[in-house]
């Protein structure tokens, strides 16, 4: 099942050298399919040269996380990103609602000790 999240917890997923040490490229994916905003990146993207906004729906599709740490055990991308999101103290999600009442949406989580982008 594909897994859903915004652009920019997926950019702190990528860049986490706990997740994906420097090991000369050792810890790799491949096979997976990552959706950007509606845009499909069969092959894999650099958030570096591919850039993702931070409001961006991105969608992770299966793949394969390989690496020395796995000794014939690896895991798909969304499960290798799913345990990345359980050791994070923060989440971020995308909102909706209606233009009437934005204002009040933001402010009930500014007051919860949220933070509001843009």
């Amino acid at each position: 099942m594909p897994t859903k999240t915004t652009g920019a917890e997926f950019k702190r997923f990528y860049n986490d050298e706990s997740f994906w040490p420097n090991d000369n490229g050792d810890t790799f994916h491949d096979e997976g399919v990552i959706i950007v905003a509606g845009v499909v990146y069969e092959y894999g993207l650099d958030p570096d040269k591919d850039p993702i906004p931070d409001d961006a729906e991105v969608i992770i599709e299966g793949g394969t996380v390989y690496g020395p740490m796995w000794n014939g055990n690896e895991p798909s991308l969304e499960t290798y990103f799913k345990r990345w999101k359980k050791k994070q103290n923060t989440a971020s999600f995308l909102v909706e609602c209606d233009q009437s009442v934005l204002d009040a949406v933001k402010a009930a989580i500014k007051a919860a000790g949220g933070r509001v982008s843009k």
